[in-house]
């Protein structure tokens, strides 16, 4: 087995900052409320001489424009577990642990290239959502974890792919790394303990019976000694997401930042699902107005993130804010199979409709869905109401069943033909190439038609579509022209 771990160092202010685009001196609150401190804080607050573990008011002092949150576990719970979602592309077993996820991913190295390349993949999709992580690579998922927080602490990315090989890659490693009691990393201090290889010289029966049976396990786990299952992560039926920008903003090009963030989570989560989703809602939260919100409809199941930024940004640009958006969130409540699309040589009819649907709803989002019409087939023999435009939604669930040879451009008041010798003429005298198709109805509404209609050519090689009444005057028309 083969374990990636990726570590969130300051999880709390990657959540505040991960919908801002140039962000201010902030920094993230927690504690007593009579004394707050500050918990992270970014590199522009540290500029201005904030450290971690300064009471707020002091913080303040040093930056008078300083932003201050307040932390939020359940955010930081509910983060932890949308990158493990998004994470289940790269790896049918992923897990959630206090400081980040971890995958086993044996399987998915031959798919993906190798490790290089799906660690380069992870990487580049972790800051495409907005995250800074480290990676630890290891055949246990707690030796993963260590070597991802010792690159957190500004050692280079340890990997080991050999389970021989890990107590030697392991030996170096600070014993402050494991996740051991305050009082026990302090008395193993005091006898001289402070590295991996220290803990490892030690006797087991001693150091179980001194520190407890749980110490000498963890270190089994570590080097694959003991089984350390993970509980899977089990992803939810539906796609949500939120995030609480750290100012207002009501400029819905600023929104946009965040949203693709969103996006490409929402991807990622689906690919790992093997799902699409024909329809979105976002919801853009102000501090004490009413909330707006955006549907998106598709004509398919969709899940590119870029294909529907694009349609987000056709609604935005046409919707009006109440009041400056603080949060966003994103819902998916239906996930449906989704067909992977490949790429041909020459594109196809699959390829054209793709195109054809994209280019709709493209407008629908610009114009709005009762502003794009398709045409819709009535319940009508007579060929001037038969046809009819109606919005696009509806008319497209229309079937065309209809297998009478007809023309695309009908005219609209059918114009009479003059006769030589008894016969239609146009341009020429017409020969009749097909037909007849008898048309009787309309004797319910008053407007009765009885016509027999004809495809017929010119010399000139014109195709029309021609009918004789059978009612007074008894002439011939033209009705249609075929391309």
């Amino acid at each position: 087995m083969l374990w990636i771990a990726l570590e969130l160092p300051s999880l709390p202010l990657q959540l505040a900052e991960r919908g801002c685009v140039s962000p201010t001196p902030l920094v993230i609150a927690d504690g007593p409320a009579q004394r707050p401190l500050v918990v992270c804080a970014n590199a522009a607050a540290r500029g201005a001489g904030i450290r971690e573990g300064q009471a707020v008011a002091s913080a303040k002092a040093l930056a008078h424009e300083l932003k201050v949150l307040p932390r939020d576990a359940s955010a930081e719970v509910a983060a932890l577990e949308g990158l493990a979602g998004w994470a289940c592309q790269y790896s049918p077993h992923s897990s959630v642990d206090a400081q980040g996820i971890a995958m086993e991913v044996e399987g998915s190295l031959r798919l993906f290239g190798g490790h290089a390349k799906l660690t380069a993949e992870i990487l580049r999709g972790v800051r495409d959502l907005g995250y800074q992580v480290t990676m630890g690579i290891a055949p246990t998922p707690l030796a993963a974890r260590l070597f991802a927080r010792a690159e957190a602490l500004g050692t280079r990315m340890r990997a080991c792919f050999d389970l021989a090989e890990l107590p030697g890659r392991v030996a170096g490693l600070p014993l402050f790394l494991l996740d051991w009691p305050e009082r026990t990393l302090a008395l193993l201090a005091d006898l001289g303990v402070l590295r991996m290889r220290d803990a490892l010289a030690l006797p087991r029966e001693g150091l179980s019976r001194r520190f407890g049976p749980d110490a000498l396990d963890t270190l089994d786990k570590l080097l694959g000694r003991r089984a350390d299952p993970r509980p899977p992560y089990i992803a939810p039926q539906a796609f949500h997401a939120k995030i609480e920008l750290a100012a207002e903003t009501s400029s819905t090009e600023a929104l946009l930042f965040p949203l693709k963030r969103m996006l490409v989570q929402m991807e990622g989560f689906l690919r790992g699902r093997g799902s699409g989703v024909q329809q979105l809602e976002i919801t853009l939260t102000p501090v004490r107005k009413a909330a707006t919100r955006l549907s998106l409809e598709f004509a398919s199941a969709e899940r590119e993130a870029d294909f529907i930024l694009a349609l987000v940004r056709e609604k935005l640009g046409r919707t009006r804010l109440a009041a400056p958006t603080l949060e966003i969130e994103l819902h998916a409540a239906c996930l449906l199979s989704y067909a992977l699309r490949t790429k041909a040589w020459l594109p196809g009819r699959d390829d054209m409709a793709l195109d054809r649907n994209r280019l709709l709803e493209r407008l629908a989002a610009r114009l709005g869905t009762d502003r794009v019409f398709g045409i819709a087939i009535a319940d009508d023999h007579r060929p001037e109401r038969n046809r009819g435009v109606r919005p696009l939604y509806s008319a497209k669930q229309i079937e065309w069943s209809d297998p009478s040879i007809r023309p695309l451009w009908l005219m609209h008041t059918p114009q009479k033909l003059v006769t030589q010798e008894g016969k239609p003429a146009l341009q020429g005298a017409l020969e009749l190439v097909a037909g007849p198709e008898r048309i009787e109805a309309g004797w319910w509404d008053g407007e009765p038609v009885s016509r027999d209609y004809f495809v017929a050519s010119n010399p000139g090689g014109e195709r029309y579509w021609i009918y004789r009444e059978h009612r007074a005057p008894n002439a011939w028309y033209v009705h249609g022209v075929f391309a």
